[in-house]
């Protein structure tokens, strides 16, 4: 069974009722299951009760029958409220005011979005065993479950920061130098080169070992920041038992926080840049924040990696790699959201940004990837899992 296909079926007919009524029985029959058992599957890929999700929609397109002039008392009927008064309530709880000011087109709303369910690709990989060290790829391998989301930018930063508050490390691990992600390590392909004297920033800074590679190679500032309070508390901890101090800050990386302008010789991020939610601008600030010819290097999971799923000894596509739409995907009891950017996208919003990229590497190392007998490993030997690129400001 198709359960991609049934699932927005299944959501297509409710879209189709939400003025009138919604069977939910016929609803289950989509997906070959009984009421209960849809009810639950939604509320688990979801994270939304059914029928909570079915009255933010009603209360959504609600909005187009009051701004077209209808009475309010009409549209509340429709959509199954027995007065004009629980309707208004309702409303209001969604939209932060009453369906009479929502008249006004120019007034700012907080519609629901209509859900989608589409497939995408996750796999980790440890590097060592240690989990605080582990090496984990958000990208392609075992078929996971994501609902297409809009972009809205306080949503996604509250989901991501309240995952990385409390489930980041234990689901995805620590991604840090000398690796760079599967397979690649900094001790290969040396990008940073001499560091003696070096002011570096690090944009998403985690637990803070990367900083402390760096501080071990004779940075002479570390600073750091990142979305989770959590994780700077952590990276605190960390570089205080090894006699290390930084300069760390709780912000969203697109946003200002009070990180001086022209001022560092190495701005780097190891698995960070892909969580923006504003690439070009996190470009343009990261520019501001170097020094005239100052070093960018970022790695991310290879955005063919995450179209690509080994089944059965042969390598099958999964995911079109032109979908850069964001998505929420449930992952080890947390919820986090995010956008797969095809590589143009970074190159793109680079040179717009004022770099010039000097290196680039797809590469897996292969002596890592022979001492590593996973299927995960064969993946690599035939197509990039990680990325990394250098790039100069002008």
């Amino acid at each position: 069974m198709d359960w991609q296909k049934r699932m927005n079926q299944a959501m297509e007919y409710i879209e189709h009722h939400l003025a009138g009524n919604v069977d939910y029985e016929v609803v289950a029959q989509f997906m070959n299951c009984s009421e209960w058992e849809f009810r639950r599957i939604f509320s688990l890929l979801a994270q939304i009760p059914l029928s909570e999700y079915i009255r933010y929609r009603r209360l959504t397109v609600a909005i187009v029958d009051i701004q077209n002039g209808e009475k309010i008392i009409d549209v509340a009927q429709r959509y199954g409220y027995e007065s004009q008064a629980a309707f208004s309530r309702a409303f209001k709880q969604l939209h932060g005011l009453s369906p009479t000011l929502a008249r006004d087109k120019e007034v700012t709303l907080h519609p629901f979005p209509r859900l989608t369910f589409k497939l995408v690709l996750m796999e980790g990989i440890a590097l060592e065993k240690d989990a605080s060290h582990r090496t984990n790829i958000i990208g392609a391998g075992e078929v996971g479950v994501a609902i297409s989301v809009e972009l809205d930018k306080e949503k996604v930063h509250a989901t991501n920061e309240s995952f990385w508050d409390t489930q980041g490390n234990a689901v995805i691990g620590t991604t840090a130098l000398p690796f760079y992600g599967a397979f690649i390590s900094e001790e290969k392909c040396q990008l940073f080169g001499n560091l003696a004297g070096a002011k570096v920033l690090e944009i998403g800074c985690g637990t803070g070992h990367s900083l402390q590679y760096l501080g071990e190679r004779q940075a002479s500032e570390l600073w750091g920041m990142d979305i989770s309070a959590e994780q700077i508390g952590k990276a605190e901890q960390h570089l205080a038992a090894h006699d290390l101090s930084a300069k760390l800050i709780c912000s969203p990386m697109e946003e200002e926080c009070g990180i001086p302008a022209n001022y560092f010789d190495y701005v780097y991020s190891v698995y960070g840049i892909g969580w923006t939610t504003d690439l070009e601008g996190t470009f343009s600030r990261i520019a501001s924040y170097l020094k005239r010819d100052g070093v960018f290097i970022f790695s991310w999971s290879h955005p063919i990696h995450k179209c690509v799923s080994a089944e059965n000894d042969l390598l099958l596509f999964k995911k079109c790699y032109f979908d850069e739409s964001w998505y929420s995907v449930s992952i080890g009891g947390g919820v986090l959201s995010l956008s797969d950017r095809k590589l143009s996208t970074y190159v793109n919003a680079l040179a717009k940004a004022g770099f010039v990229i000097e290196q680039m590497v797809e590469e897996s190392d292969q002596e890592m990837v022979e001492s590593n007998d996973s299927e995960f490993a064969q993946k690599a030997s035939m197509l990039p899992v990680t990325f990394v690129i250098k790039a100069r400001k002008r």
